[in-house]
């Protein structure tokens, strides 16, 4: 892995009822335009019309109508079309980490190769016309195919296409995704227990003051501002979805009190959690949030 703090790790939500997040867009090259950064999704970008230059870890590709890349989990990649003015009609699929490791936890020991297998390519591409239309075509049913189609992407990859990664260093070089990766599967494992800086630095690897600077830089987020919006996401499912009260809904999700969940609640929302549940549907998931 190819890894520096400057570039930026993305944080990706899943569709609802989906196992990761399905977007098919048509614009000009010149807005097809992304920086450096990364994320532990799996990421598929399929050209439907146009060109695309794609760049992984600094090799460059170009991609052209009907094709289709992979980036692999903490890949360093960035996106852009061939010609300013040219439009481009592409679908991108990310597949849920979280998801993927709930079926396959020992997705993270393996590395994925279309060059594998041709079968399993051309089936793949199959499945992500079959996407394509459904979008294009909404129904009833569109949801569940999509996420069908999806399922059976990573089957296909994950039998057919996986290369076991080699034995990691024992110095590894701290610009290296790896540690915000790691960094953030503990806070996913752990915010309902306390934790603090001390710990998840020892765990990483790193000193807290090194950590902490390398989080912010990296994430755009600080430790403690990172750990809180996990923790809200928790309570605010609790609540929303289980009717769990407040008080309870807090400490089960790793805050200290229900008045600093309130405080937390209200610097990210500007509402409190009550005037929220009102009128949820209206707000935008804490992922769009400016940062």
């Amino acid at each position: 892995m190819a890894g520096n703090p400057r570039n930026k790790h993305e944080i990706v939500t899943a569709d609802e009822n989906l196992p990761g997040k399905v977007m098919l867009y048509e614009k000009p090259g010149k807005k097809c335009f992304t920086n450096k950064h990364w994320h532990k999704n799996l990421e598929i970008d399929y050209i439907i019309k146009g060109r695309m230059w794609t760049a992984q870890n600094g090799v460059d590709k170009d991609i052209f109508d009907n094709d289709f890349v992979l980036v692999n989990s903490e890949v360093v990649h960035q996106t852009c079309g061939k010609e300013p003015d040219e439009p481009v009609k592409y679908l991108v699929v990310l597949f849920s980490y979280s998801y993927i490791k709930s079926y396959f936890p020992s997705f993270d020991r393996y590395t994925y190769d279309l060059q594998q297998s041709d079968q399993a390519r051309v089936r793949i591409r199959d499945l992500l016309k079959g996407i394509v239309f459904e979008v294009e075509n909404p129904s009833e049913l569109s949801t569940l195919r999509i996420s069908c189609a999806m399922s059976q992407i990573l089957i296909l990859l994950f039998s057919k296409c996986r290369v076991k990664k080699p034995e990691a260093p024992q110095q590894a070089d701290p610009n290296d995704p790896q540690y915000i990766a790691r960094a953030i599967d503990f806070i996913k494992e752990n915010y309902r227990e306390r934790i603090t800086l001390e710990d998840i630095s020892s765990y990483v690897g790193l000193t807290p003051t090194y950590f902490s600077r390398y989080f912010k830089n990296t994430t755009r987020r600080t430790f403690k501002g990172y750990l809180n919006l996990v923790r809200l996401e928790g309570t605010l499912n609790d609540i929303q979805n289980f009717g769990v009260s407040e008080t309870r809904a807090a400490a089960n999700n790793g805050f200290p009190s229900v008045k600093s969940f309130i405080a937390v609640f209200k610097s990210v929302y500007g509402c409190t959690p009550s005037d929220y549940v009102k009128r949820y549907h209206e707000e935008p998931p804490i992922s769009q949030i400016p940062k």
